[in-house]
């Protein structure tokens, strides 16, 4: 359930949704303990009577009329094949070219005057990816000059080439295709305030934060204060503490990426059916594939026909977003996800033991923290808990009162060491004097990470 609210820097008339209700608020909370797509799923697996059993922040079981469906955070029963296929980009733009689906031209490069060649060739801005990467990692938009291109291909290259690809224009949106249907299309903006006339860009941008922060999807993924934002603000003449004019629009990223802070909003009803088509053929195009989240820019610009190029088919298709976007009907793909996955269960007639997939879990360890020095009043305990929820390690923390913190640390031994690595330092303002370790068998009753009261 969702109501509106205006967000002060933007257009008055375009209004915001608000998640307040119940269903919302747990959404919020299960980040500490779950990733947000597979607890959407669980959640409605659950809501039609299947007993759920977590395995980790990402696995679960849900069994229902003694039908066993696994999920790996959201796949269940698809084709290994087919999802292996989509996360390596070159495979799929060839998969894309046999069955003709419109996209962008491309080439693979091995070294930085081969990226600029053909971006000559194309004579236009091209992108750089990586071959194999996910969430937008590497990818660098907008690339014109010799310099731009070159220093792309420096952070993407890898002994398997690097992808480089005509740039095209028009508005970005993630379409959700399950079989031969679209069942959501999420628009992306990059990431941008409007001016007040009285607010600085920083305050423009924290008061966006503030409310993303209330948004279940978008909670964890603000808009970084980072060089980049720093770069495009001088472009425009613009720094931090700089105040826009009333309605102005301040470019804070080029790419549509909602981890770097874009907009989003449900299109579902309004973009084009070439588009929906085109993103229909890119899923069948690829083999053992039924379902994927697919990226595509439709160019509406032109008098003629609106124009679809896939852009990208992902298995990691971030249902989050379509469930809560900022702006515009909320669509429920967890259900549909759940009802096929387990359809197609039921028909192979087939159950497991999961004894096997303990076996295939990490190695479980479990220890009692102390930590000295000061460790106090310095957000230390907040920030073991990002630093813990970052890598799915279980516990709880708290402040004692000889000035020391005391924590039990839960999760994949590598995990649980890499977080006592980054004990012996702490947040900037702590100064860790020692850190004293024992093993630790007492049990606790919640997932995730929590904060405890001083004791």
């Amino acid at each position: 359930m969702t109501n509106s609210v205006v967000l002060p820097c933007y257009n008055p008339e375009v209004l915001l949704n608000v998640y307040s209700d119940e269903f919302s608020d747990l959404a919020r909370n299960a980040h500490e303990a779950h990733l947000l797509g597979p607890w959407l799923i669980a959640r409605a697996a659950e809501s039609e009577g299947a007993e759920v059993t977590w395995f980790s922040r990402a696995i679960f079981l849900a069994t229902l009329n003694d039908v066993q469906v696994l999920f790996w955070d959201v796949r269940a029963n698809e084709a290994a094949v087919g999802a292996k296929i989509a996360t390596h980009k070159l495979f799929t733009h060839r998969f894309l070219d046999r069955a003709n689906v419109p996209k962008p031209r491309y080439s693979v490069v091995y070294s930085a005057q081969g990226a600029v060649k053909f971006a000559a060739k194309v004579g236009g801005a091209v992108v750089v990816k990586p071959i194999k990467g996910t969430r937008g990692r590497g990818v660098a938009i907008g690339l014109k000059s010799a310099k731009e291109i070159a220093t792309a291909y420096d952070q993407a290259k890898s002994s398997i080439g690097v992808l480089v690809e005509e740039q095209v224009i028009g508005t970005e949106y993630r379409f959700f295709v399950l079989g031969d249907e679209v069942l959501s299309v999420l628009g992306k903006t990059p990431a941008h305030v409007l001016g007040d006339g009285s607010l600085s860009v920083s305050e423009l941008v924290d008061a966006k934060n503030e409310l993303r922060a209330l948004n279940p999807r978008l909670m964890t993924s603000l808009i970084p204060k980072d060089d980049v934002v720093e770069q495009n603000l001088a472009k425009q003449g613009l720094a931090w503490d700089s105040i826009p004019a009333e309605g102005r629009e301040v470019v804070l990223r080029h790419e549509a990426n909602i981890s770097m802070g874009a907009d989003t909003f449900d299109a579902t009803d309004d973009v084009p059916d070439i588009a929906k088509q085109a993103a229909i053929k890119a899923v069948a195009a690829i083999p053992g594939l039924d379902w994927a989240g697919v990226d595509v820019i439709v160019d509406t610009s032109t008098e003629s026909a609106p124009a679809a190029y896939i852009i990208e088919v992902n298995t990691g298709p971030g249902i989050g977003g379509h469930h809560f976007p900022m702006r515009g009907m909320p669509r429920d793909l967890a259900t549909p996800l759940w009802r096929r996955a387990y359809e197609k269960q039921k028909a192979l007639n087939t159950t497991f033991s999961i004894a096997p997939l303990h076996a295939l879990l990490p190695e479980l360890c479990q220890l009692l923290v102390s930590v000295e020095g000061k460790v106090q009043g310095v957000g230390f305990r907040k920030w073991l808990r990002r630093e813990a929820a970052a890598l799915n390690v279980q516990g709880w923390a708290r402040n004692r009162q000889d000035g020391t913190v005391q924590a039990v640390l839960k999760g994949d031994r590598v995990k649980v060491e890499q977080l006592l690595g980054k004990l012996h330092f702490g947040p900037k303002a702590a100064s860790v004097a020692k850190v004293s370790v024992a093993s630790h068998s007492r049990s606790f009753a919640h997932a995730g990470f929590k904060i405890l009261k001083t004791r």
